[in-house]
């Protein structure tokens, strides 16, 4: 038996819980924070780590008279003009259930690698891949004046050979939608069981992204009905002074959730958070969800996660004939607070007319 194969065995084996499978009735997309590790800490944040992982830079702003460290990939807007290049790897990761049927990544592997994840193609702010022109328009008013030819860029990305997860029949199952779209549903708990697993196993070098991806599989907590998580990032220490930065994410079909959440939505949400908190402890000061501002959702600069409950959080974008589906986010002038925002045209978040008007009110 291979080492993958013994790992998701393992895997199985430990997650097996004897309970009945009951299918969910809504299905509505939700991201996830991975959990830090010790190595995530305040070392980072304030960039004097000697921990080898992605190339970061760190800063700080001060809001009501308290100091938030931060650390972003790439170098700093405001050293100037710099391009800092990413490796990245795709791991496809498929799906095998108790009920027989599989749900693989391999139909969607060429099409993330053919968006503008990867390709540089026209895009509001500019003409470049998506998270490159994001973080251009993210502080357009510095990169204007100091740092024009500021980049940073992600590889064409390695693929690698796809791992096949056995799921226990208490750890998930299948349904097909009214529109014929078969889905997988598994425990989140398990999740991270296999993602941590896969992580160890493979031994990714530290300074590259690697981006586990599936299809139709989503995530619930506790129970199905509790559904769905399609993507999460974080940073785990598998060797002594190593951190490796991650993203994991599914890939929906069209149809699968409302709205125009579909193909890269998740994707571009993770690796837009990838790239502004790629060890997910940028602490902000605390903030809701622009439907509910005033009560207390997160206090982490998540940069996806303000969009993504509006009713379209998505745009389009094209791709040599395709149109993709990336999610708009969050600038950082609306977590510190700034007045007026650095971004561009001013705004608070990305694709105009901007779905953020001004910094978040003071939540409780």
């Amino acid at each position: 038996m291979s080492g993958r194969s013994l790992l998701v065995s393992i895997l199985a084996l430990s997650c097996l819980l004897m309970v009945p499978f009951a299918f969910a009735q809504t299905l509505t997309p939700k991201f996830k924070v991975w959990p830090r590790t010790p190595q995530t800490n305040a070392a980072i944040a304030t960039g004097t780590t000697t921990s080898v992982t992605v190339r970061h830079w760190s800063s700080s702003f001060t809001f009501n008279s308290n100091v938030y460290h931060y650390s972003m990939v790439g170098t700093n807007p405001s050293s100037g003009s710099a391009t800092t290049t990413v490796s990245a790897e795709i791991q496809p990761l498929n799906f095998k259930f108790s009920d027989g049927h599989e749900i693989e990544a391999n139909r969607v592997i060429t099409p993330l690698i053919d968006s503008p994840i990867f390709q540089k193609t026209s895009l509001p702010g500019g003409f470049g891949q998506l998270a490159d022109v994001e973080q251009r328009s993210n502080f357009h008013a510095i990169v204007a004046a100091k740092s024009p030819s500021y980049h940073v860029h992600l590889a064409q990305p390695l693929l690698l050979s796809s791992i096949t997860v056995n799921v226990p029949a208490g750890s998930g199952g299948t349904q097909t939608l009214s529109n014929g779209t078969r889905i997988g549903l598994v425990d989140f708990a398990f999740m991270q069981q296999v993602v941590n697993g896969v992580l160890s196993a493979r031994d990714f070098n530290p300074t590259t992204l690697p981006i586990l991806l599936t299809g139709n599989v989503f995530e619930y907590e506790n129970m199905p009905s509790n559904c769905c998580v399609v993507g999460f990032h974080g940073a785990v220490s598998i060797e002594p002074g190593e951190i490796v930065t991650f993203v994991y994410t599914a890939y929906p079909s069209p149809g699968v959730f409302s709205g125009n959440f579909e193909d890269i939505t998740a994707a571009s949400h993770e690796v837009a958070e990838w790239m502004d908190d790629p060890f997910t402890n940028n602490v902000v000061p605390a903030w809701g969800d622009p439907s509910q501002p005033t009560v207390c959702v997160n206090n982490l600069l998540e940069v996806g996660d303000p969009i993504e409950n509006f009713a379209k959080p998505a745009f389009s974008a094209t791709v040599n004939g395709r149109t993709y589906h990336p999610q708009d986010i969050a600038f950082f002038s609306w977590f510190a607070h700034q007045k007026p925002s650095i971004g561009r045209n001013g705004q608070y978040s990305y694709i105009s007319p901007p779905k953020l008007t001004a910094p978040p009110p003071s939540c409780h």
